[in-house]
């Protein structure tokens, strides 16, 4: 008789086990199609909403989702359909966004090379200009030291 009330406990038990879990994967799809995951390998990165990505986030295995929860493999693919679709126009204006900056920095970058360019020519036209500068003035010391030699005069 201990026999039968084992086994009349066990069937109860299992389903008990078994809607707990659905409760988990339920929850857990809820949570992934929301964009906040639970599970420390997924907070914060990018994932495509997977059995084995669901699996992870409810704490279960892959087997237990294809072998006793098919129903929940369906509404996981009703959910990537779903999110699927309002990602790409978001994913397209972000890389519009990212052209659009692109083109911004190309200009901003040819403005620079020509700064650059006319502030190069301004540097080497000043270089020549200390130059001739420097020869002027070593000109101008011989004279000075010239003029400041002292001039024999002749005697009479």
């Amino acid at each position: 008789m201990a026999h039968k009330s084992q086994s009349g406990n066990a069937p109860k038990s299992h389903e008990k086990r078994r809607l707990g879990t659905e409760r988990r994967l339920s929850a857990a799809l809820e949570r992934l199609v929301g964009e906040r995951p639970n599970h420390p390998f997924l907070v914060g990165r990018t994932y495509r909403l997977t059995v084995a990505v669901l699996a992870r986030e409810a704490r279960v295995s892959r087997n237990t989702i294809y072998t006793n929860h098919r129903g929940i493999i369906e509404k996981l693919d009703r959910a990537c359909c779903k999110s699927a679709a309002p990602k790409r126009p978001a994913r397209l204006q972000k890389m519009a966004a990212i052209n659009a900056l692109a083109k911004v920095l190309r200009q901003q970058n040819r403005e620079l090379v020509t700064q650059n360019a006319a502030l190069l020519k301004r540097v080497i036209d000043a270089e020549k200009a200390a130059d001739r500068l420097k020869k002027h003035n070593a000109k101008i010391v011989r004279d000075l030291a010239a003029a400041r030699e002292p001039i024999v005069l002749p005697r009479r």
